[in-house]
């Protein structure tokens, strides 16, 4: 039977990965040195610049391969999908932004990565996030014996006011959420809807360019 990460890699179906790694021509996804370096001292762990890469990949897809692979189910033949609460698939378009996923030993290693860019952190987006991501993998990332899973937020500016007290140990070790830093291009503009004198409104009819996001 083939391994959790042929497992991963044949449900990704996302489109915005194959345009991107078509154009941008990187097909497979690689990762590029520098950032193989960053995710190995941000995680303590020996990232290998050939690990799997998908981006907005969806928490369904995580649950699926997860329980088709320890329970050996056969493809193609349906399975029970558990009580609402806890769903393998829930159906909706729920995602971590990045996953890459390697062996180290008889582990797999999933490294999933929560970005935010000119837009900030929100708690009731991350603690829904972080609830789901406890039924998928437990609240001590046990569920699933040779599995190991690490989480982090990668920004410009570190997180401020995000609440982390419900989320399980594992994805805020200590407390704290592993974060680094997301680089952005300088002169990245904001526009917004406004009023005449360019204050924030939805309804006045205008439109303005904001200040500079550095």
């Amino acid at each position: 039977m083939e391994g959790l990460i042929a497992m991963l890699e044949s449900l990704n179906r996302k489109e915005r990965f194959f345009l991107v790694g078509a154009a941008l021509g990187n097909p497979d996804f690689q990762l590029g040195p520098e950032y193989a370096q960053k995710l190995s001292r941000s995680f303590d762990l020996d990232v290998p610049s050939n690990s799997w890469v998908a981006m907005d990949y969806h928490l369904d897809w995580i649950s699926t391969a997860l329980h088709v692979k320890h329970n050996e189910l056969s493809l193609g033949k349906p399975w029970l999908n558990g009580p609402i609460e806890d769903r393998i698939v829930r159906g909706n378009q729920e995602d971590v932004d990045l996953i890459v996923g390697f062996e180290e030993g008889d582990t797999t290693v999933l490294l999933l990565v929560e970005a935010k860019a000119a837009t900030g952190w929100t708690n009731p987006q991350q603690n829904s996030k972080a609830k789901r991501l406890s039924r998928i993998f437990g609240a001590e990332a046990d569920r699933y014996p040779g599995v190991l899973p690490r989480f982090a937020l990668t920004s410009p500016s570190k997180p401020k006011n995000l609440e982390v007290s419900g989320w399980p140990s594992w994805m805020a070790p200590g407390g704290c959420p592993t974060w680094f830093r997301l680089p952005m291009a300088p002169n990245r503009r904001r526009v917004v809807r406004s009023d005449q004198a360019g204050r924030p409104s939805k309804d006045s009819g205008f439109a303005v360019i904001k200040e500079v996001v550095r």
